[in-house]
């Protein structure tokens, strides 16, 4: 289990997406190729799983979900994070001025992600495998890990295209739930959010209640896969956007009380970003694996997209670092850097010195790291700090300040030595945990779901007096809250004309 995925993925040509009706369900998510090949050993299952994993990130070509898109969608349509200028990656997901024509996309591969897990849990429910008995224990837990990965995607994609579940307890549209892997021509409509989360959580519990998954006892020990404890740590967090809050704290307290991982010191913070570094592991639960030139997405990826020594795509927001800044103690500021290239050639200053001057800007959590590339740098997808403020949000809303104050300042204690930052069950706050949150979370591709689940209204800037480091953007655009229209994506434009089920549940004002 060990063994790196992508090395052992299926070896087969790559072939471009093309506009049919439901491409997504006739593609292989790690190389783009039909996925008719059957399971039907053990080693078939291994393999079909090490595709899983590497289709959740994808490559170059198809950068849509964890590779890039994901991380950014989430990042600059919050209020912490910007595209740098016009023309960026990040700039469509940014300004939020697209129609269904030329809206951003974040479907087809999430969606080839989920076939790819069908198959293996098709496999194992038909009892296909022929040496199942052999490789019992595997198997099984390839099967309990198919059902975690299908459910944190279909969790990513109704966070995309639906409202949050808080707004209507669920009752509006969310996506199509695809269980069994479909054929070309099944025209599959969308079911409520509700139902979505109702299956996610089916899922998610099914793997756990298994016993089948890997159960880690020291960190980084089935780095890169998924665990018992990274299956509930997902499992808090959908919980959390459901509004159990007793379920959300109860699988936070859990990975934070009985898994072998600990919260980074301060004097670890920053280096430990590099997944060389000794500490690296103590706090990644479940991260995405990047182990050569053959795994990166190249220059599209998340990596080169936040550094600026590769496209310098998207920035933290003035008003974020202002924020951030207040507290000089505070060790989140050393993953936040400034401009390095201050002067071209001829001594003048550069274009970006003149705009951002010392401030911090490009997040460095994907940084250059001791192999001098930061397209090998892993990808976050679960970490411990999160359960701490998971179980404090959770506590708060449950009216449990205590409990609340208790694991905010654990998480507290460990990134700033300023002893005023620390709360009490007397004062604590949801304000003062969600704005822990932001700190603590920034490039991780979630302010703006926390937003949305939480109803908050994002600020980007009001007038041209307070505009920060934000170029122009439509009024709608600059201050909106999840009521506002294109806070969903639309369904992508060639699922709504070739499926006519789809067309007539598009999402409004598209």
């Amino acid at each position: 289990m060990k063994t790196l995925y992508k090395s052992l993925a299926l070896t087969v040509a790559v072939i471009g997406l093309s506009s049919c009706v439901n491409e997504w369900l006739d593609l292989d998510p790690s190389t783009g190729a039909p996925s008719s090949s059957a399971i039907v050993t053990y080693n078939d299952a291994k393999t079909a799983m090490y595709g899983m994993y590497d289709g959740l990130q994808g490559n170059s070509t198809y950068t849509e979900y964890y590779a890039a898109r994901m991380f950014y969608y989430g990042d600059v349509r919050g209020d912490d994070m910007q595209a740098r200028t016009q023309g960026m990656r990040s700039s469509s997901c940014y300004e939020m001025r697209y129609g269904e024509d030329d809206a951003p996309s974040i479907w087809n591969v999430p969606y080839n992600v989920i076939r790819r897990a069908n198959r293996i849990i098709e496999a194992v429910d038909n009892g296909a495998i022929a040496d199942k008995d052999d490789y019992e224990a595997e198997v099984n837990s390839i099967y309990a890990q198919a059902k975690v990965v299908r459910a944190l995607v279909h969790f990513d994609l109704v966070k995309i295209y639906g409202m949050p579940y808080t707004a209507d307890n669920g009752a509006s549209l969310g996506i199509p739930i695809v269980t069994t892997p479909l054929t070309i021509d099944a025209l599959e409509g969308r079911k409520t959010v509700a139902e979505v989360y109702t299956q996610v959580v089916k899922d998610l519990t099914d793997a756990i209640d298994m016993n089948a998954l890997p159960v880690s006892t020291k960190p980084g020990e089935n780095q890169g896969y998924i665990d018992q404890w990274a299956a509930k740590a997902l499992l808090s967090r959908v919980y959390l956007y459901m509004n159990n809050d007793k379920g959300a704290f109860d699988m936070a307290e859990d990975v934070i009380k009985n898994s072998p991982y600990q919260l980074w010191a301060m004097n670890q913070y920053a280096a430990a970003w590099d997944k060389s570094d000794a500490n690296h592991t103590s706090e990644m639960i479940f991260e995405l694996i990047n182990s050569g030139s053959d795994d990166w997405a190249d220059r599209e990826g998340i990596g080169y997209l936040y550094n600026e020594d590769g496209y310098a795509d998207a920035i933290c927001t003035k008003s974020f670092v202002d924020m951030l800044s207040q507290d000089a103690n505070d060790v989140r500021i050393n993953v936040i850097l400034p401009v390095q290239m201050k002067q071209n050639e001829d001594g003048t200053s550069s274009d970006m010195y003149k705009t951002y001057g010392d401030n911090r800007i490009f997040i460095d959590k994907f940084p250059m790291g001791s192999e001098g590339d930061m397209r090998l740098q892993n990808l976050p997808i679960l970490r411990l700090s999160e359960m701490y403020l998971n179980a404090a949000e959770a506590a708060m809303k449950l009216g449990n300040t205590s409990d609340a104050a208790y694991y905010l300042n654990e998480l507290i204690q460990n990134r700033t030595t300023t002893s005023s930052q620390q709360v009490t069950a007397s004062n604590v706050s949801l304000e003062r945990i969600l704005l822990e949150r932001r700190k603590e979370l920034v490039g991780e591709g979630q302010r703006f779901f926390d937003a949305m689940r939480n109803n908050e209204t994002i600020v980007r800037y009001e007038d041209e007096n307070n505009k920060g480091w934000h170029y122009s953007l439509n009024a709608d655009s600059r201050k909106f809250d999840r009521t506002y229209f294109r806070a969903l994506l639309p369904i992508p434009v060639s699922e709504v004309n070739a499926n006519s089920v789809l067309r007539e549940q598009q999402n409004p004002g598209y």
